[in-house]
């Protein structure tokens, strides 16, 4: 069967799954069906606005000139999309089918669809019309898709989490955001990277950013060509997170990258003195090119950034400074670089400018707003449709996300548990002494799995979530936050894993991994029985370093292992393959010394399919 024609059918069959879910507005089966709206594109006579409603599984046509939805498309949990340059076929990635949609703006129909990488997220069409680029957030690439055949050429492999991309002005540079940073916590380093990827020969090229950089966002290139603008947190990770003031824990920055070149300008911090722009998302550049916007989606914030002052600020700032820029919180506001203005909604998220301003999606108000520049002024607020009153698990969300509950507004608890999972950073905390930093970990099936940090510190996920909020957000929680936070956590499903196949199936590797791991002689299931993969004891397996004040620790669940690098308690191990070999000489941690080459590939890949 053509593939085009097979493509529309399965788009159709997929389509009236979707229908049902959406026969209903405001209930469905699975509870509450809430507009949550993330990837907006703005079609070229700027008279309609495409959003991405992610959990209410379709695309919403708005006529921007009433605000109102005059179209649903059906899409199974849409991320990002974007328009052709004539503005005839919309693109959408949907993360939960591993799928890109093809989308008729004239008729408002899925033409086809096509299978992507896992979990796709940001989508970028060439200026061309010829080409679409699709960020694959758990598969670490990118997927380059010929329109005409609607095809994948090829994938892109790339360091971590992509989840967003810009295009350079020519169409011949791909500037892609990693949204982790994948190395050694023992490397004082250590910090995220985006990858500057040649396209005419796939060369892809990792350009460092600042020590602590995480949560990376979204990127946009100058017109030019010349720069890309990255949103990212700042963290500083290397101290104990006593102090919240003047950003002693988390920061929140823009970082400038000379395309050309393909290097770190510089970075300059988005936040205030005495109050914190925690958690930028989005970042976008007006037609001009002259004014930058940002999102931050944990103070319901938008800034507003005059791109020529900024440029001036980082050109002018004195090399012999003995603060470095991206250390100053006062730069900006002295040079009178940015405006923070409210976002109109909860939860900010996409960016796109439109004539005099710029639409945002407001992920947990189910709205998009529109405000105009320079001031800021909110001029218009799409509704998307009735809101239901938000759940215990939607309230726990929002507040995890939240730094408005945090003093001074620096971090939310996803500040370094994106998506309830890590940072890939490691934390002094002071739950167990200070001097011994452990990997940030994911809060996964944390209530299943007592008790909770590395050192086993916290009875339960509840207690630790109250330690959180008081000793990391410095914020005395009410009952109600920490049982609605708690539910969200409990309601967290997995991802799956980017080895597995479509249907989840385990590959041939891992069928044999399996088998090495519940082997005797081996013995990893004894210590990681299923289904949570923990028995919930402490053992000293050998891997204690010079920072450590004991020897043994927790068991950790092994579930979504391809998504919580790096590993052991100290994040020494960068990948799984180093945990079974290097870091097990003494067969404490498993026995492992016997295995065969072709056996510890087959246990790494069971290990990082679960």
């Amino acid at each position: 069967m053509d593939r085009k024609i097979l493509g529309v059918l399965i788009g159709c069959l997929l389509m009236g799954a979707a229908a049902i879910i959406l026969a209903r507005p405001g209930t469905s089966a699975r509870g509450p069906v809430y507009h949550s709206p993330l990837g907006l594109a703005l079609s070229p006579d700027h008279k309609a606005l495409y959003v991405a409603d992610h959990t209410a599984d379709r695309v919403a046509a708005v006529e921007v000139a009433t605000g109102k939805v005059i179209a649903d498309v059906p899409v199974p949990a849409p991320t990002g999309c974007a328009l052709s340059p004539d503005g005839k076929t919309l693109y959408v990635a949907c993360s939960s089918l591993d799928r890109l949609y093809e989308i008729d703006t004239a008729t408002r129909k899925t033409r086809g669809t096509l299978g992507v990488g896992r979990h796709p997220m940001g989508v970028t069409v060439s200026a061309d019309g010829q080409k679409v680029y699709c960020c694959n957030q758990f598969s670490d690439d990118v997927s380059v898709v010929g329109v005409n055949a609607m095809a994948e050429e090829a994938r892109i492999a790339v360091l971590r989490e992509p989840r967003f991309a810009a295009l350079s002005a020519d169409g011949k540079t791909l500037v892609v955001s990693n949204h982790l940073p994948l190395g050694s916590n023992l490397d004082d380093s250590l910090g995220g990277v985006v990858s500057v990827v040649g396209l005419d020969d796939a060369s892809v090229t990792n350009v460092q950013l600042s020590r602590g950089a995480t949560d990376v966002g979204q990127v946009c290139c100058s017109p030019d060509g010349r720069w890309a603008y990255v949103v990212h947190v700042l963290a500083r990770w290397l101290v104990p997170p006593t102090q919240l003031e003047r950003g002693w824990v988390a920061t929140n920055a823009l970082t400038i990258v000379d395309v050309q070149s393909k290097r770190r300008v510089n970075t300059v911090l988005l936040d205030d003195l005495d109050k914190g722009a925690a958690n930028p998302y989005g970042v976008a550049l007006s037609a001009d090119g002259n004014t930058l916007y940002v999102s931050h989606s944990g103070t319901n914030e938008i800034q507003i950034i005059d791109r020529n002052k900024l440029h001036k600020l980082v050109d002018e700032w004195p090399e012999d400074s003995p603060t470095a820029l991206e250390d100053d919180l006062t730069a900006v506001y002295r040079a009178g670089v940015r405006r923070r203005v409210p976002s109109g909604g909860t939860g900010p998220r996409d960016l796109v400018p439109g004539p005099e301003g710029v639409f945002v999606s407001n992920y947990y108000s189910g709205t998009v707003t529109r405000l105009k520049a320079p001031a800021g002024k909110i001029v218009q607020t799409i509704g998307l449709g009735t809101q239901p009153q938000a759940d215990k698990v939607r309230r726990g969300e929002r507040l995890f996300n939240d730094a408005n509950i945090c003093f001074q507004q620096w971090q939310s608890c996803a500040t370094c548990h994106p998506y309830g999972r890590t940072d890939g950073l490691a934390w002094d905390l002071l739950n167990d002494g200070m001097g011994n930093p452990k990997n940030a970990k994911s809060m996964f099936v944390s209530d299943r799995t007592p008790p909770v940090m590395a050192s086993g510190v916290r009875a339960s996920m509840e207690v630790a979530v109250e330690s959180g909020l008081k000793f990391i957000l410095f914020h005395m929680p009410q009952q109600d936050e920490i049982a609605h936070i708690s539910a969200y956590l409990r309601a967290m499903k997995a991802e799956r894993s980017p080895l597995r196949g479509p249907d989840g199936a385990l590959s041939e590797a891992a069928h044999r991994g399996k088998k090495v791991f519940e082997s005797p002689d081996v013995g990893c299931a004894r210590c990681h029985p299923a289904p949570l993969f923990t028995d919930l004891k402490t053992y000293d397996v050998g891997t204690r370093h010079k920072y450590d004040h004991r020897s043994d620790f927790d068991t950790p669940t092994l579930l979504e292992m391809h998504r919580t690098a790096p590993f052991l308690h100290d994040g020494s191990a960068v990948t799984m393959r180093e945990v079974l070999v290097e870091f097990n000489k003494e067969d404490k941690h498993g026995k492992t010394s016997h295995l065969s080459e072709q056996e510890i590939d087959d246990l790494n890949e069971y290990l990082l399919s679960l």
